[in-house]
């Protein structure tokens, strides 16, 4: 599936109390392009991600992805969108333990279609083998960091998403490892047309990215890495 424009205007996300936790008065990214998104601890870098995901029931305003527009969608069809469209890379993987690698990456064929359920047995094993994972039978509780976070992007592409959302991707990693998932997610994500939405702190993801926002006391602005 090749990847969704987005078009955000007039967003709000709002926490406890009615505070704004963010604020856009416009976002536009094309199909299949690569977005870095960092600021300050706090800043509201996540939440957007979320609200973005369809994630934050609080979001006022426009989130649209083609002709989607998930602020005016319901819970479940919010849902139903992001079981379709999005795949979502957490920073603390998220995975089940005693589950298997290829039983992770395909967790997506248990909520699907019936008639889509091999495909997506069929696509999490191609993922993972391309990402080096050649044990898919083994739980991944025995599994280090990387090969834990390279199970995750199996995941969140089984399904063929045309979107990809990841909150810190690197951040639980080692330099080394962190290197070759950035060249991993981001080679799955230009190959396959994908639009990729990164929140990041680390420069080496957001050089490999196609623009930068920043996100500074909950407003956004276009950023540039020399800033």
């Amino acid at each position: 599936m090749r990847g969704l424009p987005l078009e955000v205007s007039n967003l709000s996300v709002t926490g406890a109390g009615g505070r704004v936790l963010v604020r856009a008065e416009s976002l536009t990214i094309a199909p299949g392009e690569s977005i870095g998104i960092r600021g300050p601890s706090g800043a509201g870098k996540s939440t957007l991600l979320y609200a973005l995901a369809g994630l934050q029931p609080t979001a006022r305003g426009v989130i649209r992805w083609g002709a989607a527009d998930l602020v005016a969608l319901g819970e479940s069809e919010r849902a139903r969108f992001r079981r379709d469209h999005i795949g979502l890379v957490f920073q603390d993987f998220l995975l089940f333990e005693e589950l298997t690698a290829q039983g992770n990456a395909a967790l997506a064929a248990a909520f699907g279609a019936r008639g889509g359920a091999a495909s997506i047995r069929s696509r999490a094993g191609a993922v993972l083998e391309r990402l080096g994972i050649g044990d898919t039978a083994r739980t991944v509780d025995s599994f280090s960091g990387g090969e834990r976070q390279r199970v995750a992007i199996a995941r969140a592409l089984a399904n063929d998403p045309a979107i990809i959302l990841a909150d810190e991707p690197t951040a639980s990693l080692d330099r080394d490892t962190a290197d070759r998932m950035i060249d991993d997610l981001v080679d799955l994500a230009r190959t396959g047309g994908k639009t990729l939405i990164a929140v990041s702190h680390d420069r080496t993801l957001l050089e490999r990215m196609d623009r930068l926002v920043e996100v500074i006391d909950g407003r956004l602005r276009e950023g540039a890495l020399d800033a």
